[in-house]
């Protein structure tokens, strides 16, 4: 049995991922910006059964999208493969790209990994979620089950699948601020923090990430490369919707005045 083909754009910790854990079961092409992170040209990776692409999605500071880099991968599409968006984008997006480039076969998948720990996060992954034409999810489910037998597979329509990875990290995002803001109070009426957070955690239904303050980094809040792009692209998003935000928009004015190490990264 010949092993489907995959080709992947962006060798970032999203495409380093991908490869590594679909190269058991499938032949792998790689293309990239940077020459040394490729082992195939654009056209011989658009030319696979399947297609991650997992380029950047910058974000500007009133939170619009930069969508040059997918407009980048995909200008060169063609009719063979199935395109898998992992690049987080605002809902309504892939239906976009597929209507601006001819009516290609795409589908959105999140991805929910952190940049630490991409490839055991995409082997340990609790859920896939498809996000597309039933015809094309139901292709790219037998591709995942190769790999992935026993995961809890979601099949829904793009935009849904796209509003749900903005959900994931706005949420925790959220949560972080909310753990700050406890924390603050907890020290100014001199409460034994350590107490407190046993207490509030083991209820089971609040869950036992993002509870530390500090975070994982040594700093408040949260920053680097996702959180705070997709918390401002979905308030952008929102409010051009007519919907404000505004838990989300007080987690991120907390976020800004408790983060010392204000490193996100805005275009």
């Amino acid at each position: 049995m010949n092993k489907p083909s995959i080709g992947i754009i962006g060798n970032g910790f999203v495409g380093e991922a991908q490869a590594f854990a679909f190269s058991p079961v499938c032949n792998i092409k790689i293309y990239d910006v940077d020459r040394l992170k490729s082992t195939h040209t654009l056209s011989e990776t658009h030319n696979s059964d399947f297609v991650f692409v997992c380029v950047p999605t910058p974000t500007h500071k009133n939170g619009k999208q930069n969508l040059k880099y997918i407009n980048e991968a995909f200008k060169n599409a063609c009719e063979k493969p199935i395109y898998i968006l992992k690049s987080t984008v605002t809902p309504g997006t892939t239906d976009l790209l597929r209507n601006k480039f001819g009516n290609i076969k795409i589908i959105f998948s999140p991805e929910f990994l952190t940049e630490r720990t991409s490839k055991l996060d995409m082997l340990t992954q609790n859920r896939i979620i498809l996000g597309g034409k039933k015809s094309l999810t139901k292709s790219v489910r037998k591709l995942y089950e190769l790999r992935f037998k026993n995961k809890n597979i979601i099949e829904t329509d793009s935009t849904t699948s796209e509003l749900i990875k903005y959900m994931n990290n706005t949420f925790f995002a959220t949560k972080v601020a909310m753990m700050n803001e406890y924390k603050l109070l907890a020290d100014k009426i001199g409460v034994n923090w350590d107490d407190a957070l046993n207490g509030f955690a083991s209820d089971g239904r609040i869950g036992d990430s993002h509870l530390d303050v500090p975070g994982p980094d040594g700093d408040y809040g949260y920053g680097g490369k996702c959180f705070p792009k997709d918390v401002c692209a979905l308030i952008d998003y929102a409010e051009k919707k007519g919907v404000k935000l505004n838990a989300i928009i007080g987690g991120w004015k907390t976020n800004k005045t408790v983060r010392k190490n204000k490193n996100w990264y805005f275009e």
